[in-house]
């Protein structure tokens, strides 16, 4: 993986809002402070473009070697440690999530974010100390500031613990929730004065436009929807910024008047799309070392195989663990609530774009061997390691 050479179109993007925050000290259309904050960091030596991308990985595998130690830490509260060690090395098992590590993109460093405010959250509910769960809101808005899609559910995670902030608001701290509402305003501030609209990012707009506004018209018209050679897309990117916001809007509301049923269609499709593909920084591998071109191909092929299979099990899992945490345990344990909560919410999301591979379920993966884990020590498979978590 390390030897393609081959960047996710995206990377470009990440690798251009880094530069821009750095160099031209200015903002990106479409990618948020946090994720140039901390990909950045070589320009501040003097390094090249390559080198961005190489130090990519090396965040990439921080977090997702944090990522694993977090998952154990969260699990061994409920069962025994030995057990919680080998639902781990599954997790490490996740042949898309280990591809992306390879990748200058948001996925890894996501999963680490989320990881991490659930921990935070776990501690919280275990000591009822205010500060960790200033820490667990404070890292989970951030999160918007590395995927603008994560937005919504920072605010609904925001609004549910509103009481408890407000009663803490003189506590030390409450300095940690500042400091991520600084930046985030200073991102939001950031766009209005380069762009003209007080925002994240823009990229809800072209997304919307360009995947699913897209392939609703397809189905509408009887032709066939293609991701690339896309005229509408082409259209929305060639837009000012907040002109992008209006197409996209005026679209929507358009055909969810008079195209309601082909707009349903085109989300089904959507995420069915993202349930069985498999992931495409595997499928795009060359064999650039010249092994034996069969063992290559027939490695490559297996290991996308593996990615499609996962993607299908993991989200079928997905949805009924989500399905039966969300229904049992939004009066107590409200961890494992919040991660259903969390993993329901990606899912629905998916549906605005196609094409993408596992990229957009992968996240999940994570959490919902996590909530295996816990539905197994519910069912008392396992010998549970401690008492129940505070209600």
């Amino acid at each position: 993986m390390s030897l393609q050479g081959v960047m996710h179109s995206d990377s470009f993007n990440y690798q251009e809002s880094a530069k821009n925050l750095y160099i031209f000290h200015k903002g990106h259309i479409y990618r948020p402070i946090l994720m140039a904050l901390i990909n950045g960091i070589p320009y501040l030596f003097g390094s090249s473009d390559a080198f961005i991308f190489a130090f990519g990985f090396y965040i990439n595998i921080f977090c997702w070697l944090a990522s694993s130690l977090l998952l154990f830490a969260i699990l061994k509260d409920f069962i025994r440690p030995k057990v919680a060690f080998y639902f781990t090395v599954l997790s490490l098992f996740i042949v898309g999530n280990t591809a992306h590590v390879f990748h200058l993109l948001t996925e890894t460093i996501y999963i680490f974010m989320i990881m991490l405010s659930f921990y935070f959250l776990l501690q919280y509910y275990k000591t009822q100390q205010f500060l960790w769960l200033s820490f667990s809101v404070s890292v989970l808005l951030l999160t918007m500031l590395i995927k603008p899609g994560s937005k919504f559910l920072a605010i609904v995670f925001l609004l549910y613990f509103v009481k408890i902030i407000f009663k803490n608001y003189k506590a030390k701290s409450m300095w940690f929730l500042y400091g991520s509402f600084f930046l985030i305003l200073v991102q939001c501030s950031g766009m209005k004065y380069q762009f003209g609209d007080f925002t994240i990012s823009y990229i809800d707009a072209p997304t919307y436009y360009g995947y699913i506004g897209s392939k609703a018209k397809c189905i509408e018209y009887g032709k066939e929807y293609r991701q690339l050679n896309n005229p509408r897309a082409d259209y929305i990117f060639s837009s000012e910024p907040s002109r992008q916001k209006e197409i996209a809007s005026e679209d929507f509301k358009d055909q969810l008047q008079f195209n309601t049923t082909n707009l349903i269609k085109a989300y089904v499709l959507d995420v069915l799309d993202n349930t069985v593909s498999g992931n495409s920084c595997i499928e795009e591998c060359k064999n650039l070392r010249s092994v034996d071109q069969n063992f290559f191909d027939i490695s490559k092929r297996f290991l996308f195989d593996t990615t499609k299979w996962q993607n299908r099990l993991f989200t079928l899992l997905a949805v009924f663990l989500s399905a039966y945490f969300l229904f049992k345990y939004y009066k107590r344990e409200r961890l494992y609530f919040f991660t259903a909560f969390f993993i329901t919410y990606i899912i629905v999301l998916s549906g605005i774009s196609c094409g993408q591979g596992d990229r957009f379920h992968l996240v999940t993966f994570p959490f919902v061997i996590l909530l295996l884990g816990k539905f197994l020590s519910d069912s008392n498979w396992f010998k549970p390691f401690s008492e129940p978590l505070q209600k």
